[in-house]
Protein backbone atom coordinates (compact mmCIF):
# COMPACT_ATOMS: atom_id res chain seq x y z
CA UNK A 1 0.00 0.00 0.00
CA UNK A 2 2.66 2.63 0.51
CA UNK A 3 4.32 1.83 -3.09
CA UNK A 4 1.13 2.31 -4.08
CA UNK A 5 0.58 5.74 -2.36
CA UNK A 6 3.82 7.07 -3.30
CA UNK A 7 3.55 6.07 -6.65
CA UNK A 8 -0.08 7.99 -7.35
CA UNK A 9 1.30 11.19 -5.17
CA UNK A 10 4.28 11.16 -7.78
CA UNK A 11 1.88 10.64 -10.69
CA UNK A 12 -0.68 13.52 -9.42
CA UNK A 13 1.58 16.04 -9.10
CA UNK A 14 3.50 14.86 -12.53
CA UNK A 15 0.06 15.62 -14.31
CA UNK A 16 -0.91 18.99 -11.96
CA UNK A 17 2.34 20.13 -13.36
CA UNK A 18 2.35 18.82 -16.91
CA UNK A 19 -1.44 19.98 -17.47
CA UNK A 20 -1.43 22.94 -14.96
CA UNK A 21 2.01 24.40 -13.88
CA UNK A 22 3.03 24.62 -17.29
CA UNK A 23 0.26 25.57 -19.03
CA UNK A 24 -0.32 28.34 -16.63
CA UNK A 25 3.47 29.72 -17.45
CA UNK A 26 2.85 28.94 -21.13
CA UNK A 27 -0.31 31.41 -21.00
CA UNK A 28 2.02 34.21 -18.88
CA UNK A 29 4.98 33.97 -20.87
CA UNK A 30 2.60 33.95 -23.95
CA UNK A 31 0.89 36.84 -22.64
CA UNK A 32 3.96 38.97 -21.34
CA UNK A 33 5.98 38.47 -24.43
CA UNK A 34 8.45 36.74 -22.96
CA UNK A 35 11.30 35.57 -24.99
CA UNK A 36 11.75 32.19 -25.96
CA UNK A 37 15.26 31.78 -23.45
CA UNK A 38 12.79 33.74 -20.76
CA UNK A 39 10.21 30.78 -21.35
CA UNK A 40 12.56 28.12 -21.33
CA UNK A 41 14.07 28.49 -17.95
CA UNK A 42 10.54 29.35 -16.41
CA UNK A 43 9.59 25.71 -17.48
CA UNK A 44 12.88 24.44 -15.94
CA UNK A 45 11.49 25.65 -12.67
CA UNK A 46 7.96 24.28 -13.03
CA UNK A 47 8.87 21.40 -13.89
CA UNK A 48 11.38 21.13 -11.01
CA UNK A 49 8.25 21.63 -8.56
CA UNK A 50 8.36 17.97 -8.11
CA UNK A 51 11.83 17.05 -7.12
CA UNK A 52 11.15 20.43 -4.52
CA UNK A 53 7.79 18.65 -3.04
CA UNK A 54 9.79 14.79 -2.73
CA UNK A 55 12.47 16.27 -1.19
CA UNK A 56 11.30 18.41 1.39
CA UNK A 57 8.66 15.40 2.19
CA UNK A 58 11.51 13.01 2.13
CA UNK A 59 13.55 15.02 4.90
CA UNK A 60 10.41 16.09 6.81
CA UNK A 61 9.92 12.27 7.43
CA UNK A 62 13.13 11.26 8.09
CA UNK A 63 14.50 9.73 5.26
CA UNK A 64 16.74 12.35 3.82
CA UNK A 65 18.73 10.45 1.39
CA UNK A 66 16.01 8.76 -0.53
CA UNK A 67 15.29 13.05 -1.36
CA UNK A 68 18.61 13.61 -2.28
CA UNK A 69 18.83 10.55 -4.34
CA UNK A 70 15.57 11.89 -6.03
CA UNK A 71 17.46 15.10 -7.04
CA UNK A 72 20.80 13.37 -8.33
CA UNK A 73 18.80 10.57 -10.37
CA UNK A 74 16.66 13.23 -11.57
CA UNK A 75 19.27 15.86 -13.04
CA UNK A 76 21.08 12.37 -14.66
CA UNK A 77 17.96 11.23 -16.12
CA UNK A 78 16.76 15.25 -17.26
CA UNK A 79 20.55 15.01 -19.45
CA UNK A 80 19.62 11.68 -20.81
CA UNK A 81 15.82 12.71 -22.03
CA UNK A 82 17.20 16.02 -23.82
CA UNK A 83 20.06 14.05 -25.16
CA UNK A 84 17.45 11.45 -26.37
CA UNK A 85 15.05 14.59 -27.72
CA UNK A 86 17.62 16.14 -29.79
CA UNK A 87 18.81 12.61 -31.69
CA UNK A 88 15.33 11.81 -32.08
CA UNK A 89 14.82 15.11 -33.95
CA UNK A 90 18.08 15.37 -34.90
CA UNK A 91 19.29 18.58 -33.42
CA UNK A 92 23.25 17.39 -32.76
CA UNK A 93 25.08 19.42 -34.68
CA UNK A 94 23.60 22.14 -33.51
CA UNK A 95 23.88 20.87 -29.74
CA UNK A 96 27.33 21.44 -29.61
CA UNK A 97 27.34 24.74 -30.95
CA UNK A 98 29.57 27.64 -29.22
CA UNK A 99 26.49 29.80 -27.84
CA UNK A 100 25.51 27.18 -26.31
CA UNK A 101 28.48 26.58 -23.80
CA UNK A 102 27.03 28.18 -20.76
CA UNK A 103 23.89 26.17 -20.77
CA UNK A 104 25.60 22.74 -21.13
CA UNK A 105 28.29 23.74 -18.70
CA UNK A 106 25.33 24.58 -16.20
CA UNK A 107 23.18 21.71 -17.11
CA UNK A 108 26.23 19.21 -16.01
CA UNK A 109 27.34 21.24 -13.01
CA UNK A 110 23.74 20.53 -11.83
CA UNK A 111 24.41 16.38 -12.48
CA UNK A 112 27.61 16.51 -10.56
CA UNK A 113 26.81 18.78 -7.25
CA UNK A 114 24.65 16.41 -5.29
CA UNK A 115 26.67 13.44 -6.84
CA UNK A 116 30.05 14.88 -5.67
CA UNK A 117 28.97 16.35 -2.01
CA UNK A 118 26.80 12.65 -1.54
CA UNK A 119 30.67 10.52 -2.52
CA UNK A 120 32.00 13.61 -0.31
CA UNK A 121 29.99 12.79 2.82
CA UNK A 122 28.79 16.31 3.11
CA UNK A 123 25.43 16.24 1.56
CA UNK A 124 23.78 17.31 5.26
CA UNK A 125 25.99 20.31 6.51
CA UNK A 126 24.90 23.45 7.42
CA UNK A 127 27.18 25.36 5.37
CA UNK A 128 26.04 23.80 1.99
CA UNK A 129 23.03 26.50 2.81
CA UNK A 130 24.35 29.62 1.70
CA UNK A 131 27.45 28.29 -1.06
CA UNK A 132 24.46 26.53 -3.08
CA UNK A 133 22.53 29.36 -2.97
CA UNK A 134 25.36 31.68 -3.89
CA UNK A 135 25.65 29.09 -6.63
CA UNK A 136 22.29 29.75 -8.23
CA UNK A 137 22.44 33.32 -8.18
CA UNK A 138 25.94 32.80 -10.44
CA UNK A 139 24.16 31.22 -12.51
CA UNK A 140 21.37 33.65 -13.06
CA UNK A 141 23.80 36.68 -13.37
CA UNK A 142 25.69 34.67 -16.04
CA UNK A 143 22.60 33.27 -17.98
CA UNK A 144 20.97 35.99 -18.09
CA UNK A 145 21.04 37.19 -21.73
CA UNK A 146 17.93 37.66 -23.96
CA UNK A 147 16.86 35.81 -26.42
CA UNK A 148 14.36 35.39 -29.63
CA UNK A 149 10.89 35.61 -29.21
CA UNK A 150 8.10 33.81 -30.23
CA UNK A 151 6.96 34.45 -33.70
CA UNK A 152 3.42 34.43 -35.21
CA UNK A 153 1.36 35.02 -31.88
CA UNK A 154 0.17 38.36 -30.52
CA UNK A 155 -0.84 38.86 -26.90
CA UNK A 156 -4.10 38.79 -27.61
CA UNK A 157 -4.42 35.42 -29.05
CA UNK A 158 -1.67 34.10 -26.39
CA UNK A 159 -3.65 34.33 -23.88
CA UNK A 160 -4.42 36.00 -20.18
CA UNK A 161 -1.89 36.75 -17.69
CA UNK A 162 -4.75 36.36 -15.32
CA UNK A 163 -5.54 32.57 -16.22
CA UNK A 164 -1.71 31.72 -16.80
CA UNK A 165 -1.43 32.90 -12.79
CA UNK A 166 -4.74 31.38 -11.83
CA UNK A 167 -3.45 27.94 -13.39
CA UNK A 168 -0.35 28.27 -11.72
CA UNK A 169 -1.53 28.86 -7.86
CA UNK A 170 -4.41 26.17 -8.26
CA UNK A 171 -1.95 23.61 -9.21
CA UNK A 172 0.71 24.77 -6.71
CA UNK A 173 -2.02 23.78 -4.01
CA UNK A 174 -2.81 20.76 -5.21
CA UNK A 175 0.73 19.74 -5.46
CA UNK A 176 1.66 20.95 -1.81
CA UNK A 177 -1.57 18.50 -1.20
CA UNK A 178 -0.15 15.23 -2.94
CA UNK A 179 3.25 16.23 -0.78
CA UNK A 180 1.72 15.83 1.98
CA UNK A 181 0.78 11.72 1.27
CA UNK A 182 4.04 11.32 -0.74
CA UNK A 183 6.32 11.77 2.42
CA UNK A 184 4.59 10.07 4.13
CA UNK A 185 4.34 7.14 1.39
CA UNK A 186 8.12 7.39 1.13
CA UNK A 187 8.79 7.01 4.90
CA UNK A 188 6.98 3.91 5.10
CA UNK A 189 8.64 2.64 1.93
CA UNK A 190 12.22 2.86 3.44
CA UNK A 191 11.70 2.34 6.83
CA UNK A 192 9.22 -0.01 6.89
CA UNK A 193 9.17 -2.34 3.43
CA UNK A 194 13.34 -1.83 3.72
CA UNK A 195 13.72 -0.69 0.41
CA UNK A 196 17.13 1.08 0.01
CA UNK A 197 16.96 5.26 -0.15
CA UNK A 198 18.67 4.79 -3.11
CA UNK A 199 16.57 2.37 -4.81
CA UNK A 200 13.59 4.60 -3.86
CA UNK A 201 15.35 7.68 -4.63
CA UNK A 202 16.15 6.75 -8.46
CA UNK A 203 12.29 5.12 -9.07
CA UNK A 204 11.42 8.85 -8.07
CA UNK A 205 13.79 10.40 -10.23
CA UNK A 206 12.68 8.63 -12.73
CA UNK A 207 8.69 9.46 -12.58
CA UNK A 208 10.02 13.02 -11.41
CA UNK A 209 11.84 13.15 -14.68
CA UNK A 210 8.48 12.81 -16.98
CA UNK A 211 7.58 16.24 -16.66
CA UNK A 212 10.63 17.42 -18.08
CA UNK A 213 10.84 14.68 -20.73
CA UNK A 214 7.51 15.31 -22.33
CA UNK A 215 8.65 19.34 -22.16
CA UNK A 216 11.89 18.53 -23.72
CA UNK A 217 10.40 16.87 -26.58
CA UNK A 218 7.14 19.54 -26.55
CA UNK A 219 10.09 22.26 -27.95
CA UNK A 220 9.82 20.66 -31.25
CA UNK A 221 6.29 20.21 -31.70
CA UNK A 222 4.87 22.17 -34.75
CA UNK A 223 2.49 23.98 -32.80
CA UNK A 224 5.39 25.24 -30.94
CA UNK A 225 6.22 29.04 -31.99
CA UNK A 226 9.78 29.60 -32.29
CA UNK A 227 11.65 32.44 -33.17
CA UNK A 228 13.39 33.40 -36.38
CA UNK A 229 16.03 31.04 -35.55
CA UNK A 230 14.14 27.79 -36.41
CA UNK A 231 15.74 24.83 -35.22
CA UNK A 232 18.48 27.08 -33.66
CA UNK A 233 15.86 28.44 -31.68
CA UNK A 234 14.40 25.05 -30.70
CA UNK A 235 17.82 23.33 -29.39
CA UNK A 236 18.11 27.02 -27.28
CA UNK A 237 14.83 26.89 -25.14
CA UNK A 238 15.66 23.17 -24.52
CA UNK A 239 18.85 24.21 -23.05
CA UNK A 240 17.40 26.43 -20.97
CA UNK A 241 14.61 24.22 -19.99
CA UNK A 242 17.37 21.55 -18.49
CA UNK A 243 20.28 24.09 -17.62
CA UNK A 244 16.68 25.96 -15.64
CA UNK A 245 15.56 22.47 -14.06
CA UNK A 246 19.29 20.93 -13.31
CA UNK A 247 20.62 24.12 -11.49
CA UNK A 248 17.04 24.14 -9.37
CA UNK A 249 17.46 21.18 -8.39
CA UNK A 250 20.75 21.17 -6.93
CA UNK A 251 21.08 24.88 -5.87
CA UNK A 252 17.75 25.87 -5.11
CA UNK A 253 15.90 23.31 -4.15
CA UNK A 254 18.62 20.99 -2.24
CA UNK A 255 19.57 23.87 0.14
CA UNK A 256 15.72 24.82 0.70
CA UNK A 257 15.36 20.92 1.25
CA UNK A 258 18.56 20.63 3.57
CA UNK A 259 17.57 23.61 5.89
CA UNK A 260 13.66 22.39 6.53
CA UNK A 261 15.52 18.62 6.92
CA UNK A 262 17.84 20.16 9.44
CA UNK A 263 15.32 22.35 11.31
CA UNK A 264 12.93 19.31 11.30
CA UNK A 265 15.89 17.07 12.87
CA UNK A 266 16.59 19.34 15.62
Amino acid sequence: MPVVTMLLSVFAIIVLVEYGLVPGIDRLSAAAGWSLKARGKATGYATSVPELVTLVAAGLSGVWDAGLWNIASSNLINFMFAGLAVLVHKRGAILFHRRFLAESSFAALGVAIPLMLMGLGLDTHVGLIPILFGVFVLYLMMDKGDGERPQGQSQAQAGSRVAGVLFIAVSLALIMVAGLFLGEAINAVVKQLGVPAMAAGWILGFATSLPEAVTFFAVFSAKRKTGRGGKVAQVQELLDNLSASNMSNSALIYPIGLGLYLLGSN
